[in-house]
């Protein structure tokens, strides 16, 4: 049976308007604050990738390594048990301690000099002239001094130290980096490699930390002294010197949650199930994965430390 165009028509609309039409529905997206410090996420789900890790604060280990060679070996002078006898691997410094010696030998004979001419000039026997010439005399030994000290300590030597120092003993010289000074301090115990003896370790202490930072190379000057009881360690040989450095109640967190925006340091805190919020923060030293925080959490602070450049773009609007 043919139907009739205008039923066909008919019947074709009637089946048009029951077939459901689908249903379109809007993505949702986080809600961010005007200054971007504040970020709410629609749903728990869209927040799950943020995992986060408590700020703690606690003790921390610094382990590094520095260069270092045997600069100078401390001996019992058999002339005079009273000095030590330094045998340095750079002969110029041999001989500018052995000036600070006989500089000190001149300043005691000079003074009892200048007391002696004061004296006779007191009952008439010298004149001013002369008690001028002693006072002269002694400060040009005190200038003297002074300049060859000054050479010792740029090389990472005390000489008042190297008086004192325990005989049988090297004095091994090393560098260490300007960032790394503030673990080091005088009477660290440390642990020696040298070069000639791979299978040993040594055991050193600092006896001395240089009162300057090379202006080129940013390092400082350390001095280790290393027991040698059978002469075995040799003035010039080189070493590798390794420290130990445990810190105690400092803040730190991974360095995976930290953003840098325009030389500022950010972290992002879960502040509830669904939001986050943005933090400055002022940084310290690095140690090894970890990042010293010094002022801008505290304790337990929900720290996001997984897809934190998200966070970042979503905050600064990059």
């Amino acid at each position: 049976m043919k139907l009739h165009p205008i039923v066909l028509l008919a019947l074709l609309t009637v089946a048009c308007k029951d077939k459901p039409k689908p249903v379109v529905t809007s993505i949702p997206h986080p809600t961010i604050t005007a200054d971007g410090a504040r970020i709410t996420f629609p749903d728990s789900l869209m927040m799950s990738p943020f995992t986060t890790q408590p700020a703690r604060s606690g003790a921390i280990r610094t382990d590094f390594a520095a260069p270092g060679h045997v600069a100078a070996m401390v001996l019992r002078s058999t002339e005079n048990p009273s000095e030590r006898l330094v045998l340095f691997d750079e002969p110029s410094l041999s001989d500018n301690y052995t000036a600070i010696l006989q500089h000190r030998i001149n300043i005691q004979t000079e003074r009892g000099n200048l007391e002696r001419v004061k004296d006779l000039q007191a009952h008439g026997a010298a004149s001013g002239k002369e008690v001028i010439e002693a006072q002269t005399q002694l400060a040009n030994e005190q200038a003297a001094i002074i300049s060859d000290e000054a050479t010792l300590k740029l090389a990472g030597f005390d000489p008042e130290a190297l008086r004192k120092a325990r005989p049988n003993t090297i004095l091994v010289v090393c560098e260490i980096p300007e960032n790394q000074f503030g673990s080091i301090r005088k009477g660290l115990v440390c642990t020696l490699n040298f070069t000639a003896f791979p299978n040993e370790r040594f055991v050193g202490v600092i006896d001395n930390v240089n009162d300057y930072v090379d202006n080129t190379t940013r390092q400082i000057k350390l001095r280790i002294s290393v027991a040698n009881p059978d002469g075995r360690l040799k003035a010039g040989m080189f070493a590798t010197a390794e420290f130990g450095v445990s810190e105690g109640n400092l803040m730190t967190v991974s360095r995976d949650a930290i953003v840098t925006v325009q030389g500022r340091d950010y972290v992002f805190i879960q502040t509830g199930p669904r939001a986050v919020e943005r933090r400055a923060v002022e940084l310290g030293q690095q140690r090894a994965d970890r990042v010293v925080v010094q002022n801008g959490l505290k304790e337990n602070d929900q720290v996001v430390t997984a897809n934190v450049l998200q966070l970042k773009g979503l905050s600064f609007g990059y």
